[in-house]
């Protein structure tokens, strides 16, 4: 798949002071229907061809969903791969566009969420790629049918998020040697299963040692998650209750003694006990760093891949992406 890691300028950061206008969520439904040209429709959807759901359905299962929702055949789907949203996303607000779905993962999303920061422009997460976890952050689920049909009453909100030295998220950021095994899983969905076991000898060998440390409390792990809601989102689950206007970090650390401890938490996250174990500790706070013995930092930031140095600072990050949510609006 085709990754594109949007870096923000200073300006994409600041934290827009002026209130959401020139959004009409009834206008834009209604006139999705009408036979009129990109210029003048104000809702679009960008698809991305190399997420996970494009590869196995094409856009049969998109227009299935959107012929139930009543949506009719005029809204613009606009096909491009990852590097490219960035600037369809641009091409199609200066068209006219108000509101932007996004069909793809959580890094589609948040490519597209970033270009259009300080824009009054909100995006529409649908879910395609693998976990969905914006989706479930946004809408409360990942249904994508239910997505669609909740339209009308969808509401624009601002999601807080995170920053991973200038790196920004809306869901989670990973740290740790652990995260090397998204390289291996890569490998084996392009080139099959033998290709993608040969990529464990990229694994760095110090998976059990230790090495990471947050400033908060000084005690050794071997992972990290941050997330700006729950940290529960990270594991693709959602969360019973959404804070949107939450400006805090929360954040997990582990330290395994061995894989047994690992297999335990991946069974404990499945159950959503993964809180009571002894070797896994949270905390909350607007900004902590994290170090690993001098060596270089490797880490997800929304399920991409970064290198962050040796040292690493993490802070919440306020109305971070102007979202359109169908939360509540179910029924």
């Amino acid at each position: 798949m085709e990754v594109f890691v949007y870096q923000p300028t200073s300006d994409q950061l600041r934290t827009p002071d002026k209130p959401v206008v020139h959004l009409n969520v009834n206008t834009s439904v209604q006139a999705i229907d009408t036979s009129v040209g990109v210029a003048s429709v104000p809702f679009a959807i960008l698809v991305n061809r190399s997420a996970g759901s494009f590869r196995l359905f094409g856009l049969a299962r998109l227009k299935a969903a959107m012929r139930r929702a009543g949506l009719g055949q005029e809204v613009p789907l606009v096909l491009c791969t990852g590097s490219e949203l960035h600037d369809r996303a641009l091409e199609l607000v200066h068209q006219g566009a108000q509101t932007l779905g996004i069909l793809g993962g959580d890094g589609s999303a948040r490519t597209v969420a970033l270009a259009l920061r300080g824009l009054d422009v909100p995006i529409l997460p649908l879910p395609g790629g693998t976990l969905n976890r914006l989706c479930h952050r946004v809408h409360g689920h990942a249904d994508l049918g239910q997505t669609l049909r909740d339209l009308g009453n969808a509401k624009p909100v601002w999601l807080s998020g995170g920053l991973a030295n200038e790196h920004v998220f809306l869901v989670a950021s990973g740290f740790g040697p652990w995260m090397g095994f998204h390289t291996m899983r890569e490998t084996m969905r392009r080139h099959g299963f033998w290709a993608g076991l040969g990529a464990l000898k990229t694994l760095r060998h110090d998976l059990f040692a230790g090495r990471l440390s947050l400033s908060a409390n000084r005690q050794a792990c071997d992972v990290v998650i941050a997330a700006p809601g729950q940290v529960d989102e990270a594991f693709g689950l959602g969360t019973k209750e959404i804070d949107f206007p939450e400006t805090r970090l929360e954040t997990a650390q582990a330290r395994f003694s061995g894989l047994g401890n690992v297999m335990w938490l991946a069974l404990a996250v499945l159950f959503r006990r993964w809180r009571n174990l002894s070797f896994a500790k949270t905390q909350i706070s607007d900004r902590l760093s994290v170090s690993c013995g001098g060596d270089e930092i490797i880490g997800l930031v929304d399920g991409e891949k970064c290198q962050f140095g040796d040292h690493l600072v993490l802070r919440a990050l306020p109305r971070a992406a102007l979202v359109l949510s169908t939360k509540g609006s179910q029924g």
